[in-house]
């Protein structure tokens, strides 16, 4: 049977409304079968459904079969290029991979847009975001340089590259605007119920680096984070992070296929499934992750809450004194799920060995990704889970303002240059140092992406009770 004739045959039953989460990993293994199937000369046919398809297991399938079987053919440099932007996590990494084998410097310029300027990065702190996909992007960038002569791909090399690539001065990437501290809540929600969260009374929170911390010694790059004091209003929030298991109850609901709930700016036709659905490492009492904003947006909604801004989930976490965790003064590894647990012997001294360890994760056979919700990382008011496990979504744009995305349908790049699309994210992942699972460290993200390092929890607007 042709490929496109069985791959129709597949998205009949794949993409009707009536298709069940829980039928998606018989249906990934379909698809992976059909497309391993194809031969050279259906190259053609499999690029466009690697670049256009709604499932990411499919396009990620779609580009390896290519990849594997014509690494030379123009669809399969095309697609690359195209998926290095991705907004599934895992089907960006493997674009990024096969990149650093086939791709040119007109890709090299496409990933400067996710790590800024490469070369300061290699040598100095890192930019945001800051989790695998960073450390992904900034191996592929250095494997294309050297693949293509440019030396040992060492930070002068790049720099050169940079000058090439931006003769005018153009940054490589757009600068946010003046960051301003998101206090304004939007769309506000009166849950009325309580159970399954804790009263935060309203406050101040003391935004930047911790007071106890000197600037100089820090591995990442706050320049961003302007210490400042911000009044936050009283407010209940989830005591964890929201589970798999409440979580794919709503994505299995009407309500989620409806779309009765989500953004405005969501784009059309958009599947709330997370894209761990086929993951084993996954259980249903761990943190969601492989959510994006919309996701997020679209659960808090359907559960009579909605995301905290910024300010609302430091206070949560951190407290009025300051406190760098939400234990404490000191990072305590039992208390945080993050990098420090997979190798408590490496001092992790500098982000080139970070990332490192962080292509490691990638590369081999691991089971290491979230862990259960539980009572550690315990903030002042008794919220949990609040330092490492997973990054958690916010309301803010990482440039201060409330969050206000724009038209999901655009095209990714048009995404990536916008810094609009940026979202604050907090509290650092599996995959943070401790100077990341700081209750006032800022991440971004764009609130488009779906990680397997990113989750969320709710707020709603009750007095106490």
């Amino acid at each position: 049977m042709r490929l496109l004739q069985r791959i129709d045959e597949l998205d009949k039953i794949a993409l009707a409304s009536t298709c069940a989460q829980s039928d998606a990993p018989r249906l990934v293994l379909e698809y992976i079968s059909a497309i391993g199937s194809a031969k050279a000369h259906e190259a053609p046919d499999l690029a466009p459904i690697g670049a256009m398809h709604p499932w990411p297991w499919v396009r990620v399938a779609a580009l390896r079969h290519l990849a594997h079987m014509a690494p030379t053919h123009s669809g399969t440099r095309k697609l690359t290029e195209w998926l290095t932007h991705d907004y599934d996590d895992f089907v960006a990494f493997e674009a990024l991979q096969v990149a650093g084998l086939i791709a040119d410097e007109d890709t090299i310029a496409h990933l400067m847009l996710i790590v800024g300027e490469a070369s300061k990065r290699i040598t100095h702190h890192s930019g945001k975001p800051v989790g695998i996909g960073h450390a992904v992007a900034l191996e592929a960038i250095q494997a294309i340089a050297h693949r293509l002569g440019r030396g040992e791909s060492g930070p002068q090399s790049l720099a050169d590259l940079q000058d090439k690539l931006f003769p005018e001065g153009r940054p490589a990437q757009p600068a946010p605007p003046e960051i301003r501290t998101c206090t304004s809540r939007t769309d506000t929600k009166d849950h009325g119920r309580h159970d399954g969260m804790a009263f935060v009374p309203g406050g101040e929170v003391i935004m930047g680096v911790p007071r106890q911390w000197e600037s100089a010694g820090l591995l990442f790059d706050w320049n961003d984070d302007p210490r400042t004091t911000v009044p936050v209003p009283g407010f209940h929030i989830d005591l964890f992070p929201v589970t798999v298991g409440s979580y794919d109850a709503f994505a299995a609901s009407e309500a989620a296929r409806n779309h009765a709930y989500c953004h405005p700016s969501e784009a059309p036709g958009k599947i709330h499934w997370r894209n761990t659905l086929t993951d084993p490492r996954v259980a249903a009492d761990h943190p969601v992750t492989g959510v994006d904003w919309f996701d997020a947006y679209a659960f808090a909604s359907w559960s009579g809450k909605r995301l905290p801004v910024e300010a609302e989930w430091q206070r949560a976490a951190q407290g009025s004194d300051g406190r760098a965790f939400p234990w404490g003064r000191e990072f305590d590894p039992a208390q945080a799920h993050c990098i420090g647990d997979l190798d408590l012997s490496r001092g992790w001294t500098s982000v080139q060995e970070w990332r490192t360890r962080l292509m490691a994760l990638l590369e081999e056979p691991t089971l290491v990704t979230t862990r259960a919700v539980a009572a550690r990382g315990t903030s002042p008011f008794g919220v949990h889970d609040m330092s490492g496990n997973c990054w958690e979504w916010t309301a803010s744009a990482y440039s201060g303002a409330s969050a206000t995305p724009g038209d999901g349908a655009r095209d990714a790049l048009d995404v990536v240059y916008d810094p609009t699309s940026y979202a604050v994210i907090k509290g650092g992942a599996w995959t943070s140092l401790p100077e990341q699972a700081s209750a006032a460290f800022r991440g971004r993200d764009l609130l488009f992406d779906r990680h397997f390092e990113i989750g969320f929890r709710c707020v709603c607007d009750c007095a106490a009770s």
